[in-house]
């Protein structure tokens, strides 16, 4: 197919470049975060955790994907060294939330939620590289997060410092300043750092880990009659609405927790017939509700019922496209057609990858763009490094629609 050839060339040519041309910094090691359009580095001030992993992943992602020539692997492992010589708080515990361009840290924030991705991101660096540390490290933030961030039976704490900080993201899922909430956006990211960590270590201890909150997340984590993911809960499950009392969903997280659900019980073992219900539940979802059927692209969040086109109750920011969401809805429809060919998933991912390939991706300076508009697909912002934007969405995304299409129809090179 064409869009595989797409994929393999915005990839290689485009997403990995841009984000390895000028990010690392030559003189203390690290990964720079703010961008401006052209991939210049418009901030130094910091260096976020979530920016180093991230990046780890991918460029490790891409040595596997057979993008072997351009060094990837190499400059994984100096960001491999950096993390866990300038990030590991060494009194504490788990990894500093930043550190200032010198390496001195900056926030001692421990968030659950990054250091889900910290597995993602070591998990996928020792499938990569075989490095053993890299293994003993996944397995060592692994014992933090049961130690100090498990919540029993009842999931895991948003943060594990005893800080009062507000819920990640908190301003993206208009949550307030509370404190006292969990979300399932960060039990959708732990779901995914034990899959990753998992896949590496075949450890029973992680995949038992993986397994209960899978089940917490079935169980507790979507709405029963509309089959969307609830956003927040108080400590006890108890579902609860935004700061202005209202309910709303995430449509790109909840495409990226259907085909993670679906990841988890491959590597578990389990029949997918079994959970057939909560995973295309969640994609059908943001499908009848956020996607856009007249051009593509799906819409940041909106009600538990009813289209967003027709939530005039929400601000006009619900109909954002971002560069996440289109991603992971990509993978979710991807890994959907693949499972049941049904045809209304095929229809939707040539549609949603024609939008991308439109208006998502800069052809000019490279990478995507963060957000864009619903019905033009004109640039939101030109910053290409705000949100904690890497290479790992994106690159993910075409990485894993390219293998499957792979897997249906074989390889099409460019």
């Amino acid at each position: 197919m064409e869009i595989q050839a797409k994929a393999v060339a915005n990839l290689k040519d485009s997403v990995l470049p841009f984000w390895t041309r000028a990010t690392w910094d030559q003189e203390h090691g690290g990964f720079w975060g703010r961008l401006d359009r052209a991939g210049n580095v418009i901030d130094t001030s910091e260096k976020l955790l979530i920016k180093q992993v991230r990046m780890l992943w991918s460029l490790s992602a891409a040595h596997r994907f057979g993008i072997t020539d351009r060094g990837y692997l190499e400059l994984a492992h100096q960001a491999f060294d950096y993390l866990l010589r300038t990030m590991w708080d060494k009194d504490e515990g788990g990894f500093h939330f930043s550190v200032a361009g010198d390496g001195r840290p900056l926030s001692r924030r421990k968030n659950t939620d990054v250091h889900g991705y910290v597995l993602i991101g070591l998990g996928e660096y020792y499938t990569a590289s075989h490095r053993t540390e890299a293994l003993e490290w996944g397995n060592r933030v692994f014992e933090v997060l049961m130690e100090k961030a498990r919540d029993g039976k009842l999931g895991f704490r948003e943060e594990f410092d005893d800080g009062q900080w507000p819920v990640l993201n908190s301003e993206q899922m208009n949550l307030g300043p509370r404190h006292d909430l969990k979300t399932i956006d960060m039990h959708t990211n732990i779901l995914e750092g034990l899959i990753y960590l998992s896949r590496a270590s075949a450890d029973p201890g992680h995949m038992e880990a993986l397994r209960k909150v899978l089940q917490l997340i079935v169980d507790r984590g979507l709405h029963p009659k509309y089959r969307c993911g609830i956003t927040a809960f108080d400590y006890d499950w108890n579902p609860v609405p935004d700061a202005d009392g209202k309910w709303t969903t995430s449509y790109g997280l909840n495409a990226e927790l259907a085909w993670l659900l679906l990841a988890a019980v491959d590597l578990l073992g389990y029949p997918r017939e079994a959970y057939r219900g909560p995973i295309l539940g969640l994609l059908d979802h943001s499908l009848s509700n956020g996607f856009d059927q007249e051009r593509g692209g799906l819409a940041a969040f909106g009600p538990l019922s009813g289209h967003v086109l027709r939530a005039l109750d929400l601000p006009d920011r619900r109909l954002s496209k971002s560069w996440w969401a289109q991603a992971e809805m990509l993978n979710a429809l991807a890994y959907a057609y693949e499972w049941t060919r049904l045809p209304k998933y095929l229809e939707a991912f040539v549609k949603l990858f024609d939008w991308i390939w439109t208006y998502q991706i800069d052809h000019e300076c490279g990478d995507w763009y963060q957000d864009v508009a619903w019905d033009t697909g004109k640039p939101l912002t030109t910053e290409k490094g705000g949100e904690w934007k890497t290479a790992f969405h994106a690159g993910r995304a075409l990485i894993q629609a390219s293998q499957v299409i792979e897997r249906i129809v074989g390889r099409v090179t460019s």
